[in-house]
């Protein structure tokens, strides 16, 4: 490139080569006037030196030279690829010879004068010359940036997982397809590129007919956005979205069509997952929902008998173990779903002592034998003689075994026969639960441990999403408050939300209630996988039971050591306790209970009131609820412990928050212990046992 062309301000530099100094003088000066640069030769070797060392943007050459012939200079000059693209302007008197011309031309020569020459003639060839070279150099220019902009449009392109397509829309046809094409189509791109329609063969048959009309529309306006399922040839099915969007000249006039396709098929069915799983959590919520009101539905018809005029005394005992019953049922509900939590937080350890996975089963048995007396089944068990040592916790064990075995009772007709079978082998224990009851469809199999798990199948077919309150109402419904008429039939069900034969033979998804929703069962599932073990569960179908097979890591017999058995604590003394709570109903049942024991109770409904008075109370207990109003119970325990009198008193907390993080927080603040409400007698004996100790 010349420097008049690489600085367009700079004046453009002629070489004058004539040997004859009038004539080269005369046409440096009308150059001079033209406000031209001028450099002067006289020679052909001279100019082809100047040319080398300051390319000049044209040389004005005579062909009569005293060294070298002009037309040799100029193909000289041509042939160096230095100066191949110097504008040669030939003069000479011999160009009237057209022989001569054609030399010039054929020899390189931009163009030629005939001389004598006028200066305007002159000046008006040499700007026209530069003109055209300077027109030549921008489309250089030009087209070398479109060049390398296409490369780098075609290697974006091709480096996008997405498919870009340019479309002529005089022609119709594709002008360019990506390599993509051929990944998400699973079909040559070479198809599409001679035959533009063929893509939409490949369009799923029920929507071919709109995606025909949209894409007429689009080469009518070059717009686009839809979406469409096309198959691929080994039949797989995918979700594109093809977005489009017109290119337009200086005029306003469409000059490309322009268009991307997505694969959105991941998206889409992340979207319907999370769907379905919003959906199955409106579900969860509504059974939840039951399941917490069925518990709470007989100990209200319990309430209503203790509060007529004049229930008997059969009655009284009745409603009294119908409270019981359904309370514990509440409790062990509320405690799975916080153990489920906990869980999913990371918050659950385990001890890992050496027990015996025998006394596990046996306790898990005779936590569920009121049931199953109840129900009139038959429990086969079978144990091997031999010890079966596990590295574990036997609290949770038990848990374990006990929410099987209960699932089993409740979910098996009455007079039915359950099983449990253990035996070792290899270092894993075996245990199988098995009934002959309600049995598990396939669907439940699958996602019988996580009542939030997705459902199996094509996650490319939608499921239409219930509303949860009609799944809440259609609960209620099926499961009204008893009336009191209809109190003694509980009596004959002790658990009044288990099921009935008939419904366990007609509800394809009873199963999925278990335990509150599937929660037991989640539950046996992570505390299984914390021991190191797995479970899992088998049916041949409905109504034909089911089997459930829990293994475990087991240690050699030999290693167990049954451990000296210790003399139990006897009770303690009689205290006197103060409680504090704002719950009046809390306060009296627990005074009564508290009573019963034998101790003496003094009662304050907020913390002012129990500051107020425990200095001349001097309780050996305080039961300090936490969530009161004006004073809580952090704040009533420090000025508790500021009272000289209170230097040895017990502060326990009675709350309903019972996680590791609220326990924490009460040790804390100066709590000697902590009792999660509703605590049992057997928990407030072992409370004031311990505090004894």
């Amino acid at each position: 490139m010349n420097a008049s062309t690489a600085h367009p301000s700079r004046r453009p530099l002629i070489l004058n080569v004539e040997d004859r100094e009038g004539p080269r003088y005369v046409k440096s000066r009308i150059l001079h006037r033209a406000d031209f640069s001028v450099l002067e030769a006289s020679n052909g070797q001279a100019a082809l030196s100047l040319v080398r060392q300051h390319t000049p943007d044209l040389v004005l050459l005579g062909t009569q030279l005293p060294d070298v012939d002009g037309l040799e200079v100029c193909r000289l000059i041509k042939n160096d690829p230095q100066s191949a693209r110097t504008l040669v302007l030939l003069t000479s008197p011999g160009m009237s010879d057209s022989h001569r011309r054609v030399q010039a031309l054929n020899g390189g020569a931009d163009s030629f004068l005939i001389e004598p020459v006028e200066s305007e003639e002159l000046v008006s060839s040499i700007n026209a010359l530069l003109r055209m070279r300077g027109a030549e150099d921008a489309f250089r220019r030009t087209s070398q940036a479109l060049h390398e902009n296409e490369d780098l449009f075609r290697q974006l392109a091709e480096a996008l997982a997405d498919v870009v397509w340019i479309l002529d829309p005089t022609t119709r046809r594709f002008l360019f397809v990506s390599p993509s094409f051929e990944s998400l189509w699973g079909r040559p791109t070479q198809a599409v590129l001679q035959d533009p329609h063929r893509w939409l063969e490949w369009v799923l048959p029920e929507e071919r007919s709109r995606m025909e009309a949209e894409w007429q529309s689009m080469l009518r306006d070059g717009l686009l956005d839809t979406e469409f399922q096309l198959e691929r040839p080994n039949g797989e099915i995918r979700e594109v979205h093809m977005r489009a969007f017109p290119v337009r000249g200086a005029d306003g006039r469409c000059l490309r069509v322009a268009g991307i396709c997505q694969d959105v098929t991941r998206h889409k069915r992340a979207e319907r997952t999370l769907h379905n799983e919003e959906r199955r959590k409106d579900e969860f919520l509504a059974m939840l929902a039951h399941e917490l009101r069925n518990p709470l539905a007989p100990m209200r018809s319990a309430v209503d008998l203790l509060q007529q005029f004049s229930p008997s005394r059969e009655d009284m005992f009745r409603a009294r173990d119908i409270i019981g019953r359904q309370l514990h049922h509440m409790t062990r509900l509320v405690d799975e779903l916080l153990d489920v939590s906990r869980f999913n937080q990371g918050k659950i350890t385990l001890r890992r002592d050496l027990v015996e996975l025998r006394g596990a089963l046996n306790t898990a048995v005779e936590t569920v034998r009121p049931l199953l007396e109840e129900r009139q089944h038959t429990l086969r068990l079978s144990l091997p003689e031999q010890p079966l040592p596990i590295r574990g916790d036997m609290v949770r064990l038990t848990q374990i075994f006990a929410n099987l075995l209960h699932n089993a009772a409740k979910y098996t007709p009455e007079g039915g026969t359950l099983a449990v079978e253990a035996a070792a082998a290899d270092g894993r224990v075996i245990v199988r639960v098995s009934d002959n009851g309600a049995g598990l469809s396939q669907a439940l199999q699958r996602q019988l441990f996580d009542p939030l798990a997705p459902e199996s199948g094509n996650p490319l077919e939608e499921t239409p999403t219930p509303d949860a309150a009609s799944i809440a109402a259609a609960n209620v419904a099926a499961n009204p408050v008893p009336s009191l008429a209809a109190l003694h039939a509980e009596h004959d069900d002790r658990d009044g939300d288990a099921p009935q034969p008939a419904d366990i033979a007609t509800d394809p998804d009873t199963f999925a209630a278990r335990e509150g929703a599937g929660i037991g069962l989640t539950l046996v599932q992570k505390l299984v996988t914390l021991h190191g073990g797995r479970v899992s569960a088998a049916s041949p179908g409905r109504n034909m039971g089911s089997t459930f097979v829990v293994e475990l890591p087991v240690e050699p017999w030999q290693n167990w050591h049954p451990p000296t058995g210790k003399s139990r604590p006897q009770p303690g003394t009689a205290h006197t306790i103060m409680l504090v709570d704002d719950n009046v109903d809390a306060l009296e049942a627990m005074t009564m209970t508290l009573e019963t024991l034998g101790h003496t109770v003094v009662t304050a409904p907020d913390g002012q009131s129990a500051v107020a008075c425990a200095a001349s109370v001097r309780p050996d207990v305080v039961l300090l609820d936490l969530g009161m109003p004006t004073m809580d119970g952090f704040e009533t325990a420090r000025r508790l412990r500021e009272i000289p009198e209170l230097r040895h008193a017990r502060i326990v907390a009675l709350t309903g928050f019972g996680q590791p993080d609220d326990r924490r927080r009460t040790r804390a603040a100066g709590f000697d212990l902590h009792l999660v409400k509703p605590a049992d007698l057997g928990a407030l004996t072992r409370m004031l046992d311990e505090l004894d100790a």
